[in-house]
């Protein structure tokens, strides 16, 4: 089976994630995409945000060991590694083996297009449907809204006290 490397990105922006309508696979989804020639995971990562979204991240990871060798290095482990079935016209049936990460916005004084929506927890929970630009009404797909969910868990800013 042909398998392909690919990198999605949680951004979380004021605890809530953000997604676009893939025209292409005719869903809403997070950043991301095909890991390049020569690029890791992360890379990919950051590429994918500045060319879709046009932010800096940064990915919020914890490192599980530390090398103490000069000549090693590290990159910030994915929160998780999936294997998705992938069904495509040109290359047919394929896997992607793919990186997800969660991040920040590194600066929130960005506009987002348009073409970008801010998903709450609460929406995410109750499977909230988006209108698309087909006009047509369609819930994210279950594992972004799982996947959206621990993000935000994960990410969100603390309450202030009063």
């Amino acid at each position: 089976m042909i398998r392909h490397f690919t990198s999605t990105v949680f951004v979380v922006i004021e605890d809530k994630i953000a997604l676009h309508w893939h025209s292409k696979v005719k869903m809403w989804l997070p950043p991301g995409g095909h890991v390049d020639e020569n690029e890791d995971p992360v890379q990919t990562a950051l590429r994918e945000c500045k060319e879709e979204m046009g932010i800096d991240i940064n990915i919020i990871s914890e490192h599980s060991y530390k090398f103490n060798d000069p000549k090693l290095s590290n990159i910030y482990p994915p929160e998780a590694i999936l294997i998705e079935s992938v069904e495509d016209q040109k290359i047919g049936p394929h896997q992607h083996i793919d990186f997800i990460y969660f991040a920040y916005p590194k600066n929130l004084n960005f506009n987002l297009s348009s073409e970008w929506i801010l998903v709450s927890q609460k929406d995410l929970i109750s499977e909230t449907k988006f209108t698309n630009p087909n006009g047509e009404q369609i819930s994210p797909p279950h594992d972004v809204l799982v996947i959206g969910i621990d993000a935000i868990n994960k990410l969100k800013k603390p309450k202030k006290k009063s």
